[in-house]
C-alpha cells in the first residue's frame, strides 16, 4: 500500500477541521525532527521528548482556533519557545533551592527531603504563575535574585510604593494559596 503525503497547506486545513489523520500525518512528519532539536538543545531526553509532546497536545487542542501560516516554522518556534521555558524552569527551580537552603541549610539531604522540596518548589512555581505578571516580575527579583526595592524600581522604571505594593500583594497571595500545603510558620520564614 502507498502512503500518500500531503501538503503542508492541505494538512493545516484538514486539521482545522479535526481530521485526526492530517494530525498523525503532521506527528509523524515532525516529531523526530523537533525531539532531536529539543534534545540537542535542552540535554535530557525526557525534558525534549515532553517540550515535543506538549507541543503535539496543543495543537490538537487548539486545531480549530491556531492561526499557522507556515507548519514547519511554527513548530520549530514551539520547540524554541518550549525549550526556553524549560531552562528558565530550571533556573527558577535552582533560585528556589538556593533561597531555601539559604534559610535551611542542612535541608534536603535525604532522597524523601529532595522530593518534598521539589514538590515544595512546584506548588511554589504554580502559585506564583496565578498571580498578576508585575507582581510575579517583583517577587522575582526581590526574592529570587535578592535585588532591593530600589533596585527593582531602578530596573522597571516604577515608583518604590508601587514595588512595595506589588510585593506586599504577592507575599500575602503566596501565602494564602500555600497555608494548605505546609505549616504557616514555615509559609511565614520562606516568604517573610
Amino acid at each position: 500500500m502507498k502512503t500518500v503525503h500531503h501538503g503542508d497547506e492541505e494538512l493545516l486545513k484538514r486539521l482545522h477541521l479535526g481530521d485526526a489523520e492530517a494530525f498523525e500525518e503532521i506527528f509523524s512528519r515532525f516529531w523526530e525532527r523537533l525531539y532531536h532539536v529539543a534534545r540537542a538543545r535542552i540535554n535530557s531526553e525526557e525534558e525534549a521528548e515532553e517540550i515535543v509532546q506538549d507541543i503535539f497536545a496543543s495543537l490538537w487542542k487548539n486545531h480549530r482556533t491556531v492561526l499557522i501560516a507556515d507548519l514547519p516554522s511554527y513548530l520549530f518556534a514551539a520547540v524554541r519557545r518550549g525549550v526556553i521555558s524549560k531552562i528558565r524552569s530550571r533556573l527558577v527551580h535552582q533560585k528556589y533551592q538556593d533561597y531555601y537552603l539559604k534559610f535551611f541549610p542542612g535541608y534536603a539531604r535525604t532522597t524523601e527531603e529532595a522530593i518534598d522540596f521539589e514538590e515544595l518548589s512546584l506548588v511554589i512555581e504554580n502559585a506564583l504563575q496565578q498571580l498578576p505578571e508585575k507582581s510575579q516580575q517583583v517577587f522575582r527579583l526581590n526574592r529570587l535574585l535578592g535585588r532591593s526595592v530600589a533596585e527593582i524600581a531602578e530596573t522597571l522604571k516604577m515608583p518604590r510604593r508601587t514595588i512595595e505594593h506589588h510585593l506586599t500583594l504577592s507575599i500575602r497571595e503566596l501565602r494564602l494559596r500555600l497555608k494548605d500545603y505546609m505549616p504557616l510558620v514555615v509559609v511565614s520564614l520562606l516568604l517573610q
